[in-house]
This record gives C-alpha cells, sequence and structure tokens, in this order.
C-alpha cells in the first residue's frame, strides 16, 4: 500500500539548525523584541494620554516593565499574563485556538552542572484566555477602608500637622522618618497624598535618597499614587501628566527606562502592601466553637439575688 497520496498534504518538518545558526536567530529574535520594548517606551512617554493609559495597564497587570512595555502594546486589556505552565500549575487551561502574546520568559538552566537563570523569548496568555474555576469579581472598598489600610501599611509614622505651607497637602520628612498630613481635606485627595508620600519613604530606602533631592522622585512619586488610585477605582480626574512628559519625554532611553522602572517597583510595592492590609482588614471572624454561652436575663436575676 503506497502511503503517499495520504502523506503529501503532511506539514513539511521543522526546518533543522546548527547551533551557530540557532544562536545568532535567537539574538536576532532578542534584539527584535528588545527594540520593541524601546520603541513602546517612547510611545507610552509621548504625550499625557498615553502616559496615563500605560499606567493604567500598569496598575492592573503586574509584571516587569519590559513585559508590561510589550503587552501594553499588543492588547490593553491584559490583566494577569503567565506562560503555559504556570497556568497550569495553577490550575487553569488555555483555552483551544487560544493565541498567546510575545514576552520574555525567564527561564533555569544547567551550566557546568550548575543552575543558572536567563531568559527567553516566548508566548504568554492573559487569564481570559484560560478556563477553570469563576473567578471572583474584585473587591470593593470605601474610601476610608482604603484610608486605613494605607496608614496601616505606611513604611513610616503619619501624623496629622496643623503647620504645612499652603498648598502642601502632605509632606515625608526623611530626619523624622515621618509623614505629616493636613486635616480637612477631602477623602479621596488625603488618601492620594498619604499614598504619594509614603511613596516618598519607599524611595528613602535608597541611600542616595536626601532632602534636596526630593525633587527627583517627585514625579514616580505622582504616577505611584494615581496607579493605586486607578487600580481602586477612585477619581482620577485631578491628576495631570502633562509636566511629567515635559520632563521624562524627551531624556534618554536609559533615563525614560529608570524613571518607568521606579514607577513599577514603587507603585508595585504600594500594591502589594494594601492588598494585603486589606485582606486582613476585611477577613471575616470565625464563630467561637467553645463560647461561654451568656446567661439569661432571668438566670442573671437570680444570681444577683442570690448574691
Amino acid at each position: 500500500m503506497d502511503l503517499n497520496k495520504y502523506l503529501n498534504n503532511a506539514a513539511p518538518s521543522e526546518p533543522q539548525y546548527s547551533k551557530e545558526d540557532y544562536a545568532a536567530m535567537k539574538k536576532t529574535e532578542r534584539e527584535a523584541v528588545w527594540a520593541q520594548v524601546d520603541a513602546r517606551m517612547g510611545e507610552v512617554l509621548a504625550d499625557a494620554p498615553a502616559l496615563q493609559e500605560f499606567l493604567n495597564f500598569m496598575s492592573q497587570c503586574r509584571n516587569s516593565l519590559p513585559n508590561q512595555l510589550l503587552l501594553s502594546g499588543q492588547n490593553a486589556d491584559i490583566t494577569d499574563a503567565r506562560t503555559f505552565q504556570q497556568w497550569k500549575d495553577a490550575g487553569r487551561h488555555i483555552r483551544t485556538g487560544e493565541e498567546g502574546y510575545t514576552a520574555i520568559v525567564g527561564q533555569v538552566y544547567e551550566n557546568n552542572g550548575r543552575k543558572a537563570s536567563g531568559y527567553n523569548i516566548g508566548k504568554v496568555f492573559d487569564i481570559t484566555q484560560t478556563r477553570g474555576r469563576p473567578i471572583p469579581p474584585p473587591a470593593e472598598y470605601q474610601v476610608d477602608e482604603l484610608i486605613a489600610a494605607t496608614i496601616e501599611s505606611s513604611p513610616v509614622a503619619i501624623q496629622i500637622s496643623d503647620s504645612l505651607p499652603d498648598g502642601i497637602q502632605a509632606q515625608y520628612v526623611p530626619k523624622n522618618r515621618t509623614i505629616y498630613v493636613r486635616n480637612g481635606m477631602d477623602a479621596g485627595t488625603t488618601l492620594c497624598a498619604i499614598i504619594r508620600e509614603c511613596a516618598q519613604a519607599d524611595f528613602h530606602k535608597d541611600y542616595t535618597y536626601k532632602p534636596n533631592t526630593r525633587q527627583a522622585y517627585a514625579a514616580p512619586s505622582y504616577c505611584a499614587a494615581y496607579m493605586v488610585a486607578h487600580r481602586y477605582g477612585l477619581d482620577t480626574a485631578a491628576f495631570n501628566f502633562d509636566r511629567v512628559v515635559a520632563l521624562y519625554g524627551n531624556l534618554g532611553k536609559e533615563q525614560q527606562r529608570g524613571f518607568l522602572s521606579d514607577v513599577n517597583a514603587v507603585g508595585g510595592g504600594l500594591l502589594r502592601r494594601l492588598v494585603r492590609t486589606l485582606a486582613v482588614q476585611t477577613r471575616e471572624l470565625l464563630a467561637a466553637e467553645y463560647a461561654v454561652a451568656v446567661p439569661s436575663a432571668k438566670k442573671q436575676s437570680r444570681q444577683q439575688e442570690r448574691g
């Protein structure tokens, strides 16, 4: 029996590469992806609306900065992107026919008998491309709950101050390791001001931080505060990014990358602390399994008569 007539339409076999050709191909692939990262960075710092849209993405899709730049350019609605194996480990599976998104994927390999880490260009999938147990809707919080959680998770002490200069909503004072906040502002303004100064306190962990260099961290702290406000559905109409774009839009790639990396690192840290604190604050208390019974009013009356 001749099988040729059945196999003529079979998919062609994958090309075979020499070790050198394969390495050259992968190098070209990596260079193309990093070029996309740089191009995307210029796009998000081109104007205020573009930066604001990217900050929206950063607040929802927690990932490395290069992958946030890559993924936001492919689909601005991605919220949770992982590899096939990562979703499998999480108990979810990729839906049939779904196309992945190009991303920088970390890998662990052996080099001369020792484990080493590196990366490949691979594919990731958003949670909307997976199947598994129903995804619960995100929790919603009142502003006062967010303020309480922010104060509790603050890296430094927070105090009310009646002596802040006009126009200063809140200020982190490095020598006191304290954030001073004006009292009497509306809840949304209070929250954003405290979060912005928490970001300044986080930057203080860097030994290069000095009081006279506070301004260098003003824009990243402002953007980090916006990320938290957007993530929790606060009114962000008062935020304006024109000055940020004017400052960073025309700088070199390294400076732009440093700025966005600061925003991602500090904004992500603020969000992680808030998530943990809110989870503890809103956790339901379990009923006491061996609670002492409360005596009835009649029994209490009899006990008082005997006493």
